[in-house]
């Protein structure tokens, strides 16, 4: 049937969009399960496509005009006349179907095309674009080798190899004798039928030793002569002098991880000054100002020897640290930080044997350095009443 020039790429349309749509809609008409794409499709893809479509049609034209011009008097003839005649077809159908590529692909308005169906047919317009420039590469290269006598893609004939540069590297490092010249170098005695050649060292070889002659004398004038560098026993104590500095900085980080295992017993009067303080505005409402409580206070007497959960300074900061619940003793870890714990832990032990006519009598076991007495508090109730007139 014939048809006018702009039938093709109409057809070719249609035909696209036909093979996109139909599989999807079959699907939909059958109520068949969705299928799953093959590729996520975005807004940047169909952009990226209908760029790169764009980029192939200006292509496509530059090529048309290239080739109109090459085609003057005498190009065509001699070029059909050749091995280009097979292609001559191609011609008028690539010079008129250029200027139509750059057309929009035909959707109809009656349906909504999906991104999905859109990349497949853009990446069909891109294939067939894509199959008209290496069509008219072909027709150009024809129309070329008629006007010059030659092909420009006809590659070169290769240059004589020569060594690589991997292998001049190596023949520079070695300095070895090719076995064929191994002749010119053979000494004039065997041992057992083996043979000596006379090789000479590898430069390598002595650029390594010439340098560790030079390393010495470096090292011999700057240690030994003006005591630039020091020596290795200098070196070793300035060392170990930079260590003990790290290592008392690091020290002095772990104050603020102190817990219950690494505690320790202090005396420093800034460590009790600061426990007596995070006393006084946590601990007296239970303990009394003093520390030694009294017989309507909640708490139990922290300056006399018995204890209820252990005298020990890290009983004591495991204490505070989670309370003890069940007998009204609220944990502190979330108000009171560890080394503000420890402060206050050391000044309670700091409190031992201060406690005046009232306090609280004792509760819990007598605790003695080491260990616990397992002395029960009720047998002990009679000396701490004696002890207590005693001060009296």
């Amino acid at each position: 049937m014939p048809t006018d020039r702009t039938t093709y790429p109409t057809i070719s349309r249609n035909l696209l969009a036909a093979l996109v749509l139909v599989p999807l809609s079959a699907s939909a008409e059958t109520g068949a399960a969705p299928i799953k794409p093959l590729v996520q499709v975005d807004t940047s893809l169909i952009y990226a496509l209908l760029a790169l479509a764009v980029v192939q049609v200006i292509f496509i034209l530059a090529m048309a005009g290239i080739m109109r011009t090459m085609a003057g008097p005498g190009a065509w003839v001699n070029w059909l006349s050749g091995k280009g005649g097979k292609a001559a077809v191609l011609l008028p159908f690539l010079l008129l179907l250029a200027p139509e590529a750059s057309a929009q692909a035909f959707v109809d308005n009656s349906a909504t095309i999906t991104n999905y169906q859109l990349f497949w047919l853009l990446a069909a317009i891109n294939l067939f674009l894509f199959v008209i420039v290496l069509a008219q590469i072909s027709v150009l290269r024809g129309l070329t080798r008629a006007i010059t006598g030659s092909d420009p893609m006809e590659e070169a004939p290769e240059p004589p190899k020569g060594p690589t540069w991997l292998e001049k590297i190596m023949a520079g490092l070695t300095r070895q004798v090719p076995v064929e010249k191994e002749q010119d170098i053979l000494l004039n005695h065997d041992y057992d039928g083996i043979h000596e050649l006379d090789n000479v060292l590898p430069p390598w070889w002595l650029w390594l030793f010439y340098f560790t002659i030079a390393w010495g004398v470096v090292y011999l004038i700057n240690v030994h002569v003006i005591n630039v560098v020091p020596d290795q026993d200098t070196e070793y104590a300035q060392e170990m002098e930079q260590a003990k500095i790290e290592v008392a900085a690091y020290m002095a980080t772990l104050k603020t991880s102190v817990d219950e295992t690494n505690v320790t017993v202090s005396d420093d009067p800034s460590v009790l000054s600061s426990g007596k303080a995070i006393f006084t505005q946590y601990c007296t409402p239970c303990h009394g100002a003093d520390g030694a409580g009294s017989e309507t206070s909640v708490g139990p007497n922290l300056t006399d020897a018995y204890w209820m959960h252990g005298g020990d300074v890290k009983d004591v900061f495991k204490t505070v640290k989670y309370g003890v619940p069940e007998k009204g003793m609220i944990s502190w870890k979330s108000q009171i930080k560890p080394v503000e714990i420890a402060a206050v832990v050391n000044y309670i032990l700091s409190l031992k044997g201060t406690g005046g006519p009232t306090q609280k009598a004792p509760q819990g076991d007598l605790w003695q350095e080491g260990g616990n007495s397992a002395a029960p508090t009720d047998s002990v109730t009679t000396a701490a009443d004696t002890a207590r007139l005693a001060v009296r």
